[in-house]
């Protein structure tokens, strides 16, 4: 069995109800790969989520399972505390009393047979969930002295019931409308995560080589622009096919980077590929995947994928970007900031 890697995405998402109750629950999404790096597209996989308390291999405060499956991009989401339960009630879990860590566990095909991905800590407490037990309010002050009783007055003499007739309906009042208040102040609160992801997908084909570059061209349509507010890690990751157009027995040998600003990130993100074809198989198709963690400050930031030729001889070769059956790409980024 291959063994089966997860980039995940942790976020939480508030939704306040009457009388100020929060959901008991918080979002959960990951990316599903191979170990080539190749996404995990419509597959049906099993999980289990475990919250730990204090360490790592802390004592399980609570446990469940999930059935679920991948999108096209490998991409899944579920909702942490809304699984089958196994131990534990998430309610009952003291927010205030952490740290906690999240071990995630996949079973690739679907079933129970579990594989440990590992255990991250949640650094952003759920803050709905949090202020259920520990936002509460200052105890009740003591009761103050009751002041004496004044003496009783006399009784006063009852005059006659009066008798009178109804008097006229009054004009209705006439005057225009006061003006709208001020609007108030923005409330203050961390942004969902899942609006910091970006997916931007292949507009075109780019045909390279031969002979050999030394430059890397844009692929079509896998560019994306994002502006920081503040430190961050970016997750870039990028995916698609290839074809060569050579027949009987060559190859086409090409890389696939990640680029900053133009500039080729300077660690990971790049991919190197070679496609051949023989006599019975002629314009071969491969897939490539590669991706890369940046930790990045305040500012706009444009990501893209190139590709260049690394061989002197061979045949062309067609790098995904167009949205055809055949040859298809997609550039995800994903912000999580510090």
């Amino acid at each position: 069995m291959n063994k089966i890697t997860l980039v995940l995405i942790l976020f939480f998402s508030q939704i306040f109800i009457s009388f100020g109750q929060s959901p008991q629950k918080f979002n959960y999404q990951g990316v599903a790969r191979d170990n080539s790096g190749n996404v995990l597209p419509n597959q049906n996989i099993g999980l289990r989520l475990s919250i730990r308390q204090g360490t790592p291999t802390g004592t399980i405060v609570y446990r469940e399972t999930h059935s679920t499956s991948t999108n096209p991009f490998g991409l899944f989401d579920i909702e942490a505390g809304g699984g089958i339960v196994l131990s534990g009630t998430f309610s009952a879990i003291n927010w205030g009393a952490g740290p906690y860590f999240l071990q995630t566990e996949l079973d690739a095909s679907g079933g129970i047979n579990y594989l440990n991905m590992g255990t991250t800590q949640l650094l952003s407490v759920p803050y709905a969930l949090y202020a259920e037990t520990s936002g509460s309010g200052g105890s009740t002050g003591a009761t103050g002295p009751s002041g004496s009783v004044g003496e009783t007055g006399a009784a006063g003499v009852t005059g006659p019931t009066g008798v009178g007739t109804t008097g006229p309906t009054g004009a209705t009042g006439v005057g225009s409308t006061g003006p709208t208040g001020p609007t108030g102040p923005a409330g203050s609160g961390s942004s969902d995560l899942y609006n910091n992801t970006y997916v931007v997908y292949g507009s075109a084909t780019l045909s390279l080589g031969p002979p050999q570059s030394s430059t890397y061209t844009q692929i079509p349509g896998l560019t994306q622009s994002v502006t920081l507010t503040g430190a961050a890690k970016v997750l870039i990751s990028v995916n698609g096919n290839a074809q060569t157009t050579g027949t009987g027995t060559t190859y086409s040998a090409f890389s696939v980077g990640i680029l900053s600003n133009g500039t080729l990130v300077p660690s990971g993100g790049t991919a190197y590929q070679v496609i051949t074809t023989n006599t019975s198989v002629a314009q071969t198709f491969d897939d490539f995947s590669t991706q890369s963690l940046l930790t990045l400050g305040a500012g706009t930031y444009t990501f893209s994928a190139g590709a260049r030729y690394e061989a002197a001889g061979g045949a062309t070769v067609n790098i995904s970007g167009g949205s055809g059956s055949a040859l298809q790409g997609s550039l995800i980024v994903q912000v999580i900031y510090q």
